[in-house]
């Protein structure tokens, strides 16, 4: 089991919310708690976190969590452990603070180990006016009665990102922010091509699961657990990726082609639709190799001229375990990290903060990043969320969608064909779970 022990000193007192750190006029400190006669105990304290669901790499969790817990409650210890939820629940070690994406949720409220965060909210007066209400209001979709199960940490947003030096070696104009999927598909075709013996691609989405985001496409009816895909959104979706992976030259050996590979290895892409803390990550690589890459980007393509999303709202949120015995203490250390004191140094290390939009936030994103330097990172605010209604069995209709999407291009499959399959197969899938 992996462990990782931040701060650990001693203080038998009684402190206000606000911990060793000062507070702001006003009585809230900067994670937006107002800690006016609230007292928790500062006797010292150690608090189990696990990421449950996605990625949390061990350089952002020492600089958003390990360094700015040690200076703001000393008191406080947190061992970070791994393994599974589920051995770890049965052994009586359920941990105290979890960590997850939006689709690992529906997993939690199946063991049963969230516990509801409204009644600290109140209690406490967290302000979750300060935050991103796409972000606020797809916690609340997990609930019939828009409970907060979490509070959300960091986002993820989508951008279409070109590589100037392929557009410019074919005279072709950059892509502009606004496009629809359907312009970005004809202006894929201007690209797409093979030169010098160098097959080069306009257009790529990393799959359809993503695409169809941008229309807040559900996998599964939640009142019946039956498949959604026999829809007109699902067929209009298919229809859009069968027209980018038709285009000449895409398909070789019977596969797609990966959109990293292709953009970021090989740089024979133009254009790639992508989560941008993903497409981050592999450029603060080749930055930190010393490799330079001609590259900008624009809002991700839209079904709709003039409206639609940047795909649906993607989260990294924390969670209190109801099995937890230091739950204030837990949500003290939650509050402050979603706070604008570590928001704001997230934003300018190129994570999309959840605090709600505005100038300053759109100035310093990125700002400790070189290689987001000129950037027109402005892209990444410039779009509205999606809410998705998640559901326990999605991650399985996913694999499902991107195989019959795939299917339509590689193998010729018609499109109402592969959406049948799909549908039949994900009927399935969900029968067999509710069997077992």
């Amino acid at each position: 089991m992996k462990k990782t022990t931040i701060c650990a000193a001693a203080a038998g007192l009684l402190l206000f919310l606000n911990g060793c750190g000062g507070q702001e006029s006003g009585g809230k400190d900067q994670g937006g708690v107002n800690s006016e006669a609230v007292q928790i105990s500062s006797d010292p304290v150690t608090l189990k976190f696990m990421v449950s669901y996605g990625a949390f790499n061990d350089e952002n969790f020492q600089a958003y969590f390990v360094d700015q817990l040690a200076k703001k409650y000393p008191n406080i210890t947190v061992e970070r452990v791994g393994g599974k939820l589920e051995d770890l629940i049965a052994a009586g070690e359920t941990p105290d603070l979890l960590m997850s994406g939006l689709p690992g949720i529906p997993a939690l409220q199946d063991l049963k180990v969230i516990e509801d965060l409204g009644p600290y909210i109140k209690k406490f007066k967290t302000d979750l006016s300060k935050y991103n209400p796409d972000a606020i209001g797809a916690i609340k979709t997990f609930s019939d009665k828009e409970d907060m199960l979490a509070l959300p940490f960091r986002m993820n947003v989508p951008a279409l990102f070109y590589n100037k030096d392929v557009f410019d070696t074919f005279g072709i104009p950059y892509p502009q922010d606004g496009m629809t999927w359907e312009e970005a598909t004809v202006l894929a075709g201007k690209l797409t091509r093979k030169e010098s013996n160098v097959q080069y691609y306009g257009l790529l989405v990393g799959g359809a699961d993503r695409m169809a985001m941008g229309l807040v496409l559900p996998y599964v009816n939640k009142q019946t657990n039956e498949a959604a895909l026999g829809t007109d959104g699902w067929q209009r979706l298919f229809n859009q990726y069968k027209a980018i992976y038709s285009l000449p030259g895409y398909i070789t050996d019977g596969k797609v082609p990966t959109t990293v590979d292709k953009f970021i290895k090989q740089q024979t892409n133009g254009m790639a639709a992508y989560w941008s803390a993903d497409m981050f990550g592999e450029l603060k690589k080749m930055a930190t190799n010393g490799q330079t890459f001609n590259w900008d980007m624009a809002t991700v393509p839209t079904f709709d001229k003039g409206k639609g999303y940047a795909w649906q709202v993607e989260s990294q949120n924390f969670l209190i375990s109801s099995a937890s015995k230091h739950k204030e203490q837990a949500f003290q250390v939650i509050s402050y990290l979603v706070g604008e004191e570590v928001q704001k140094l997230q934003n300018k290390g190129g994570e999309v903060p959840v605090l709600r939009e505005s100038e300053g936030i759109r100035k310093d994103f990125g700002t400790d990043l070189s290689f987001l330097k000129g950037k027109h990172t402005d892209a990444l605010f410039m779009l509205p969320q999606g809410l998705h209604q998640h559901t326990k069995y999605d991650q399985k209709a996913r694999s499902i969608i991107n195989a019959a999407a795939e299917e339509t291009a590689t193998k010729g499959v018609d499109v109402n064909t592969s959406l049948r399959n799909a549908q039949e197969k994900l009927n399935q899938y969900i029968k067999d779970q509710i069997g077992g």
